[in-house]
C-alpha cells in the first residue's frame, strides 16, 4: 500500500526571524493557511502542519534578547501588519485542528531558529525544542512529528529527550548534488519529464526517532524557472508530483511532498496544489494509495520495527 504524506511549515513571520520579514510575501498568509484547510477538507486529506512554536501564543510581552540571531523582538508591526498577525497565530493553529479533516499539530521549533546556528549553544537549543513543546501543551496539542526549520537535520537527540516520535528527513540525493546540482536537476527534469520525487522508506534511526523522508518540495523552482515554462502553459512541478504519485499508488513506499502556506502567491500557485491534491483524491479511489500525516507513517514503522522479533522468534 503507498501513501502520501503532506507536510507544510506553518511559521509565518518566524520563517524569516534572521533577516528583513518581507511584508509582501506575509500578506496573504494567514489567508492561505484557511484556503489550504478548505482544501484539505474537500479531499479529505489530512496533513502535518508543523507549527513554529512561538504561534502557539496569543501574545508575547518580551524581547528575545539572547537569541542566536540576534535580539528579536515579536511585538513589532511589519509594515502594515500588525505584529500579532506575524508572531502569534494560536487562532489560526485552532481552526486547523477544529478541521473536518484530522490534521497533525506537529513542532517547528519555537522562533524557528536554525539547529546549526554558528552562535547556538546547547543550552539555548535545548530551550528551542522545550519551549516549543511547552506552549503547544498549554494549547492542548500533543506534538509527535517535527520539522527541522531550514531542514537542517541537527541534535536530534532533543527530539527524542522531548517526546517527539518522527522528524522530516532530507533528500539524500540532491542533498549531495549542491546547489547547482540540485537546480540542474530540477531544470532537466522539467524539461524531460524525469525522474519522479523520490519514493522513500521510513526508518528508524539511532535515537528511536523514524526518520519521514522528504522526497520533493513543492515550489522549488523560483521565479526564474517559473516564468519560462508558465509562457509555455506548463507546469514543471506538478507533472513530476503526478508522476511521482502515480509511482507510489503502485508501491509500498511513501512520496513525502512539503511545502509553506506562504508559497500560494499566485493563481498559478493555487491550481498547483488544487490539481495535486485532486490527482492524489483520484488515484486514492482507483488503487490502494493513502494518504497519512507524519505520525501515522511514524506508528507504522514503529508496529513494523516491534513485529520483526516476534517473527524471529517463530521462525
Amino acid at each position: 500500500m503507498g501513501k502520501v504524506v503532506i507536510s507544510l511549515d506553518a511559521e509565518l513571520g518566524w520563517g524569516f526571524h534572521d533577516r528583513e520579514v518581507p511584508e509582501s510575501l506575509l500578506r496573504n498568509t494567514r489567508e492561505n493557511w484557511l484556503h489550504l484547510r478548505d482544501l484539505f477538507d474537500a479531499y479529505e486529506v489530512p496533513a502535518t502542519w508543523a507549527v513554529t512554536g512561538h504561534l502557539f501564543l496569543d501574545s508575547c510581552p518580551r524581547c528575545h534578547r539572547d537569541h542566536p540571531a540576534g535580539e528579536r523582538c515579536c511585538q513589532h508591526a511589519v509594515g502594515n501588519l500588525e505584529a500579532n498577525d506575524v508572531w502569534c497565530a494560536n487562532e489560526l493553529v485552532d481552526e486547523i485542528a477544529n478541521a473536518a479533516v484530522d490534521h497533525e499539530i506537529g513542532g517547528h521549533g519555537f522562533t524557528h531558529v536554525h539547529l546549526e546556528h554558528e552562535r547556538m549553544t546547547d543550552e539555548f537549543a535545548a530551550r528551542e525544542i522545550e519551549n516549543c513543546t511547552r506552549a503547544a501543551a498549554r494549547q492542548g496539542y500533543d506534538l509527535s512529528s517535527f520539522v527541522f526549520p531550514v531542514n537542517r537535520v541537527r541534535r536530534r537527540d532533543l527530539l527524542a529527550e522531548h517526546g517527539f516520535e518522527c522528524y522530516r528527513g532530507v533528500n539524500r540525493l540532491l542533498e549531495e548534488r549542491g546547489t547547482i546540482g540540485r537546480q540542474l536537476t530540477k531544470v532537466s527534469s522539467a524539461v524531460v519529464g524525469k525522474p519522479t520525487p523520490p519514493i522513500v522508506e521510513p526508518h528508524v534511526d539511532k535515537y528511536g526517532l523514524v526518520n519521514v523522508p522528504a522526497s520533493i518540495y513543492l515550489f522549488n523552482f523560483g521565479q526564474e524557472y517559473e516564468k519560462p515554462f508558465a509562457a509555455l502553459g506548463k507546469d514543471p512541478v506538478l507533472r513530476q508530483v503526478k508522476a511521482g504519485i502515480d509511482e507510489v499508488a503502485e508501491t509500498d513506499g511513501v512520496l513525502h511532498l512539503w511545502l509553506h502556506p506562504h508559497n500560494l502567491r499566485t493563481p498559478a500557485h493555487h491550481r498547483r496544489l488544487r490539481s495535486i491534491v485532486r490527482h492524489i483524491d483520484r488515484r486514492r479511489e482507483s488503487s490502494d494509495l493513502r494518504v497519512d500525516t507524519m505520525s501515522g507513517i511514524a506508528d507504522d514503522v514503529q508496529r513494523a520495527e516491534r513485529s520483526r522479533p516476534a517473527r524471529a522468534k517463530s521462525l
